[in-house]
């Protein structure tokens, strides 16, 4: 006899005599069904009872096998008595050719024998899917260069230059500038480019010793 409950998507075998591998089952089912409902949809959880080499109860069955199916242990490579308590992680294909992320835990008796085992099965298609198009959509050409850090970067000898011509031109020392002064030589940066270059208010206000404002109001004028 099977049951199938909707709500969990369970399926196991009912009028099982209440043996130990059923009783220690039914300590873990709680367990089971929460990691399942957690990870929903996209896991999925399958008892195996060693002794039978059998399945006993799958939990949202996504691998589509049955109840009373063979139990897939070659693929563990691991002679039942060495199962460790639980196995790392590892992958395999679902029916369908969509990768599964796993892992087992193993059940054991009062003597500490492997009687059952809780495999955990998820699939990740989603997941690989999603970091294929988030690869995609980040990845750039490792020759690539940010034009606006270009232009920064030589913001700092243009303004030096136009700065150097104008003091020279003038015969002025550039810590002795008067206001009109000022705003002349921000004229000039203005009409040579200089403020299309990023930061380059900040670094003229901090050159002139006067405020980013006066920069900003000198820029006006001009235009």
């Amino acid at each position: 006899m099977f049951i199938f409950d909707k709500m969990s998507d369970l399926c196991y075998t009912g009028g099982m005599k209440n043996n130990e591998f059923t009783v220690l089952w039914k300590q873990y089912e709680p367990f089971i069904q929460a990691i399942v409902e957690l990870f929903h949809p996209f896991a999925e959880a399958a008892v195996h009872d060693l002794q039978k080499g059998k399945i006993v109860a799958l939990y949202h069955n996504i691998s589509q096998r049955k109840i009373g199916d063979p139990s897939p242990l070659r693929e563990l490579q691991v002679n039942i008595q060495d199962f460790p308590d639980f196995f790392f992680p590892y992958n395999k294909e679902n029916w369908d050719g969509r990768p599964l992320k796993c892992t087992s835990v193993t059940m054991r008796n009062k003597k500490g024998e492997p009687i059952g085992l809780i495999c955990i099965n998820v699939d990740v298609s989603f997941f690989r899917d999603g970091a294929e198009i988030l690869e995609a959509f980040l990845k750039i050409k490792r020759d690539a260069s940010n034009p606006v850090e270009i232009f920064s970067a030589g913001c700092e000898e243009h303004v030096m230059k136009v700065i150097g011509q104008y003091i020279e031109e003038k015969n002025l020392s550039l810590s002795h500038l008067n206001r009109d002064q000022k705003r002349e030589l921000v004229w000039q940066l203005y009409n040579k480019g200089v403020f299309n270059f990023k930061n380059a208010i900040p670094y003229v206000a901090k050159k002139l010793k006067t405020s980013r404002g006066s920069i900003y109001n000198y820029i006006k004028e001009q235009k």
